[in-house]
C-alpha cells in the first residue's frame, strides 16, 4: 500500500526533473516534456497519500484476491 515514504519518493523525482528541465533551455518542447513528468509525479505524491485513492486500491486488491 503506497505511503509517505511513496509519497517523498514522488516528490524527490518531481524535484529530479525539474532540474534536469531547468538545463533543458535550449530545447523548449524537451524541457515541457519534463516538466509534464514532473508534475506527473506529483499527482502521483497526491494520490499516495488520498485516503480515497488509498481505500480504492484496498478494495480493487481485495476483489483481485477473491478472484484468484
Amino acid at each position: 500500500m503506497p505511503s509517505l515514504v511513496d509519497a517523498w519518493e514522488w516528490l524527490n523525482r518531481a524535484g529530479q526533473a525539474r532540474e534536469v528541465a531547468g538545463l533543458l533551455l535550449s530545447d523548449p518542447a524537451a524541457r515541457d516534456t519534463v516538466m509534464r513528468l514532473a508534475e506527473s509525479y506529483e499527482r502521483l505524491a497526491r494520490a499516495a497519500v488520498n485516503p480515497t485513492v488509498l481505500r480504492r486500491r484496498e478494495l480493487a486488491r481485495n476483489r483481485q484476491e477473491r478472484n484468484s
